[in-house]
């Protein structure tokens, strides 16, 4: 049987080879050294297979983005591979930084963002199905860096491990980048009765449940009239009833917009932010930014509240937090 398949075939084979494993597994081991060699992904639109190792030497055919070849030799930035184990297989020379050798692959549990930077910030480049599996180019813990079609993608790895696994009141530290800098944040895992798991930043803010949702406010701010806090509450009614009665709500103050978003745990959600001062172009004093998360037969309304002054700051440890969040039910 031919060895060279395309990249659909793998995946479907990685995904057999990932659920004999422990459940929940994003990253599938490289497949290590096969009979004749290692196994490697195209990386680039097409790939041109060549007579020798020289971008002169005569084309002997192209090799579409994800077609599986096998690397038998290296040689000065070129790899010499095989299309296949049979007898009649073509051979030949293909630029080596144009391919993936031998990596490992990332598989996305549910609806994945993938981020043109090593940053929550940046912009999201693609949005991954569950059960999509790719090339992983660079293992940086916290972020992985895959393989999209002729580019590179980042995937944050942190929160997902963060909220998987962890038992409730469970804490421990955390690296995330604030206002361009690298600083060590303190989690919580928390189990809401609101129908939610999450992480929250437990020295910078104090947490106040109630029996549908949970408030947390900045421990430099008066709990009794708070002024930069994230409140989670549960709503008996479909997301998108929910975002036409906040925007509503919120017209009436502020010019608002509305978009489709992505959370890291919790997947696709609306998303409103209230900014400027409605008929003006004047920034609010204090903002409101609203996440409507699907959640059954409900939804969660995540609401961050902050002066503009911490837009950064409060507005950064918010949607960190956000993005730990996972939809559990009620």
């Amino acid at each position: 049987m031919r060895k060279t398949v395309w990249l659909a075939i793998l995946l479907a084979a990685a995904l057999v080879c990932g659920s004999m494993g422990a459940a929940g597994a994003e990253v599938l081991p490289p497949y290590g050294e096969g009979q004749i060699g290692l196994t490697a992904v195209v990386l680039c639109e097409q790939l041109t297979l060549r007579a020798e190792p020289s971008a002169s030497a005569a084309a002997l055919q192209t090799v579409p983005y994800g077609s599986l070849i096998i690397v038998t030799d290296q040689a000065d930035g070129w790899a010499r591979c095989v299309l296949g184990d049979a007898e009649d297989s073509p051979a030949g020379w293909v630029r080596a930084d144009y391919i993936a050798i031998d990596p490992a692959w990332y598989r996305a549990e549910k609806n994945t963002p993938v981020y043109a930077w090593g940053d929550t910030a940046a912009p999201k480049v693609a949005l991954l199905d569950g059960g999509t599996v790719l090339p992983i180019l660079k293992d940086g813990g916290e972020w992985l860096i895959v393989s999209l079609r002729g580019a590179a993608g980042w995937i944050r790895m942190a929160n997902r491990a963060a909220a998987f696994g962890r038992r409730d009141g469970e804490r421990f530290e955390q690296t995330i980048l604030l206002e361009g800098m690298e600083e060590t944040v303190r989690y919580e895992h928390i189990v809401s009765n609101a129908g939610f798991a999450m992480d929250y930043d437990y020295e910078s803010f104090a947490r106040l449940s109630g029996a549908d949702g949970e408030r947390f406010t900045s421990v430099w701010d008066d709990p009794a009239q708070p002024e930069n806090y994230l409140e989670i509450t549960w709503r008996d009614e479909g997301a998108d009833d929910a975002a036409e009665d906040i925007a509503a709500e919120l017209t009436r103050d502020y010019d608002i917009s509305t978009e489709a978003y992505v959370l890291d745990r919790a997947g696709s959600c609306i998303r409103i932010e209230a900014s400027a001062v409605r008929g003006t172009n004047q920034m609010a004093e204090r903002l409101q930014v609203v996440y409507i998360i699907p959640a059954g037969d409900g939804c969660l309304v995540a609401t961050e509240h902050f002066f503009i002054e911490g837009a950064e700051g409060f507005g950064q440890r918010f949607s960190e937090m956000l993005n730990t969040l996972e939809v559990i039910g009620r």
